[in-house]
């Protein structure tokens, strides 16, 4: 099978001839720079000039000969490297730090550059008179050259295509509260009448143009769509079940219902966490994929998440625990726990081999390479 018809055949929940492997196909599925160049050097490919694609987390724009070598079979719809550039850091001592284009100031420790930070927050007080007050960005613009890419990539090769999230369509909830803080926004969509909703829909409506203006320059060409939105913490709802029915889930599908109007392709959604209890929520209002299925987190046992709602999601994620065995075990744990979640995961389809979440800085080369070389020779049915 070709990567394409391979990624079809799982995302349709029938057997292709093994598990699709994703990497760099998302903003969550992606590598460190220092990570990938690292792993560059271990595998003896050329040197590269390292540029930046999500300058928050740090990722790398990803080469054709790394994907190829471990066998991914995506590709991230995107403009080149040089094409998109990012605000101006600027040096703060011990610090580097930016204002994004919401306004939102951000750091990264100089000694320690693996993420920048939000610290300031643009819209006060945490009420509607501050959103009201805010000066909202201008729409995202998705270039009539994002179509060329997305073109060459589905005539020219044979790679599933993949598309949305380092396109500045981010999460709804998340990005609410990246604008006020989180603990201001959590207090205000409680106590202040009409808050939560003018401020959500009013990021609702931001995100729907940026969707509809990137995919109606890709969403002919996109097998799959991906959205992030941060729902749930490592233990529990990052809100209350009833506060996400209410607030949140009817602006998710609005969104999802313009991204419907515009593209065939498969709604891919990510939300860290102790998601169990989310994903019939995500089921009802159209999701087809869940990432990153962070088995590290409380009930997402993956035997038991097959079980549940293998029938009816898509999981894209979960080969193996970025958060302790990528980093810290051995290679022939990493791949032990690859066989693992392939077992739990794959029968009958439905599973797209990626790790959970991206794969952090300082994590070993030949872990990352025990995880995709098991995943490629194990995952086959």
């Amino acid at each position: 099978m070709t990567p394409r018809e391979r990624l079809t055949a799982a995302l349709e929940h029938h057997e292709p001839d093994r598990v699709p492997i994703d990497l760099g196909g998302s903003s969550t599925t992606s590598i460190a720079a220092s990570t990938y160049e690292q792993l560059r050097s271990f595998l003896g490919l050329p040197n590269e000039d390292i540029a930046i694609i999500d300058q928050v987390q740090q990722l790398a724009y990803l080469s054709d000969d790394l994907l190829d070598r471990l066998q991914a079979d995506t590709r991230l719809v995107h403009l080149p490297r040089g094409a998109v550039t990012f605000p101006p850091v600027q040096d703060e001592g011990e610090y580097l730090a930016y204002h994004d284009r919401w306004g939102i100031k951000l750091k990264m420790p100089k000694d320690s550059p693996f993420y920048f930070d939000r610290v300031e927050f643009p819209i006060r007080p945490p009420a509607v008179e501050g959103v009201e007050a805010y000066s909202w960005p201008p729409p995202i613009e998705s270039p009539p050259a994002l179509r060329k890419v997305a073109r060459a990539i589905y005539e020219e090769t044979e790679f599933g295509l993949v598309g949305g999230s380092f396109m500045g369509i981010g999460g709804i909830f998340e990005q609410g509260w990246k604008l006020v803080g989180l603990e201001d926004a959590l207090m205000g969509m409680l106590t202040e009448p009409g808050f939560g909703e003018r401020l959500l829909d009013r990021v609702t409506d931001a995100y729907i143009e940026a969707a509809t203006n990137y995919l109606e320059q890709v969403g002919d060409y996109l097998d799959v769509f991906t959205f992030a939105d941060d729902i749930c913490s490592q233990e529990a709802w990052i809100i209350s079940p009833d506060l996400y029915v209410s607030l949140v889930k009817p602006r998710h599908r609005r969104l999802f219902e313009a991204v419907r109007q515009k593209t065939k392709a498969k709604i891919f959604y990510h939300s860290c966490g102790a998601v169990f209890d989310l994903i019939p929520h995500l089921i009802e209002i159209g999701v087809d994929i869940i990432n990153p299925v962070q088995v590290s987190a409380r009930g997402m046992d993956t035997r038991r998440l097959k079980a549940a709602y293998g029938q009816d999601i898509v999981f894209w994620g979960g080969g193996v625990d970025t958060q302790w065995n990528l980093p810290f075990g051995t290679p022939e744990e990493v791949a032990d726990e690859v066989k693992r979640r392939i077992d739990d995961l794959a029968p009958g389809g439905g599973f797209v081999f990626a790790a959970v979440h991206n794969i952090q800085a300082l994590v070993p080369p030949a872990n990352v390479m025990a995880a995709f070389e098991m995943a490629a020779d194990y995952g086959r049915y």
